[in-house]
């Protein structure tokens, strides 16, 4: 795993936080006809193609062992299938705000996954700041968390959206083990999103899910902007930096993208900050500055 945050991670850290910022405003353009789940289909559907494509003009190796095709499997399975299943489920009783705080814990699933299962180190400092990211998350969605009751349904939704958590965080894992094997994050994020495909439309069908298609403007948008920038650019920016840097300290993504979401809010949604806002804000900024760098100590050994 890389010793520091170098120019080119930070150029993928940040691709990842923006468009995965922006697309909590976008997908509001998914709901209506078509079923969440079956959008779902159409979008991983779609950015399949577009990365077998990417995958055939780089030349990458398309032809997997067994091995490789069960662990692609288990990658469509968690990342691009059940996670977004749990979460769309979820999202129905719970509020944005509180998806994002319990979404932003994959920092520690990512880590003690890593520690656990493939003998990485414990980054204290990268999990100190997501202690203190993870509370700006709580002070800026303050009144969402006052306003959740464990008596309605919201419960089970908070279960579901631990469960999606937990879900990402596998599949983060898996393609980092896949990067460790001669595949990378392009051919492994091909076939993981198409085996993710088919276990959603599978799903859908057996769930009686109608699968249709809503041939709008606002629909077709939101999706061919979800597939480009939400799926393949922002995939395969974040899954490189899981194998360059590590699913524990990639993770942090999770916790500023919340942030660039409030912006995005703030510019079209007449979302106005308050001085509480900026110190949470302040907090995730602080909170990601620690995770992402290192120590000049760590650093000097580093080099020794």
């Amino acid at each position: 795993m890389a010793s520091e945050i170098n120019r080119f991670d930070a150029v993928l850290f940040t691709v990842t936080v923006l468009t995965w910022g922006t697309t909590w405003f976008v997908i509001l353009g998914q709901l209506g006809v078509v079923h969440p789940i079956v959008s779902v289909g159409w979008r991983f559907l779609l950015a399949a193609g577009v990365v077998f494509g990417i995958c055939w003009i780089r030349a990458e190796r398309l032809r997997l062992s067994a091995e490789e095709h069960g662990l692609c499997l288990l990658l469509g399975l968690f990342l691009f299938s059940l996670n977004y299943g749990l979460f769309y489920t979820a999202s129905l009783s719970l509020t944005t705000g509180l998806v994002s705080i319990v979404f932003s814990t994959m920092v520690f699933w990512n880590a003690l996954g890593a520690r656990w299962l493939m003998k990485q180190p414990l980054d204290y400092r990268a999990l100190a700041g997501g202690v203190i990211g993870i509370f700006g998350l709580m002070i800026l969605f303050w009144d969402e968390l006052l306003r959740f009751s464990w008596l309605n349904s919201g419960s089970s939704a908070l279960v579901l959206c631990l469960l999606g958590t937990l879900s990402a965080s596998s599949g983060n894992l898996v393609s980092a083990a896949l990067q460790k094997r001669s595949m990378n994050v392009w051919n492994s994020t091909a076939y993981g999103m198409l085996y993710g495909t088919a276990l959603t439309f599978g799903f859908a069908g057996l769930s009686n899910y109608p699968i249709q298609f809503e041939w709008t403007l606002i629909y077709v948008g939101s999706l061919l902007y979800l597939v480009i920038f939400g799926s393949v650019i922002a995939f395969g920016s974040y899954l490189t930096l899981v194998g360059r840097i590590g699913p524990g300290r990639a993770a942090y993504a999770t916790i500023v993208f919340p942030v660039v979401a409030i912006l995005v809010s703030v510019l079209f949604e007449d979302y106005r900050l308050t001085p509480l806002a900026l110190v949470a804000v302040a907090l995730v900024v602080a909170g990601n500055w620690l995770a992402l760098s290192k120590s000049k100590v760590q650093k000097s050994s580093c080099r020794a």
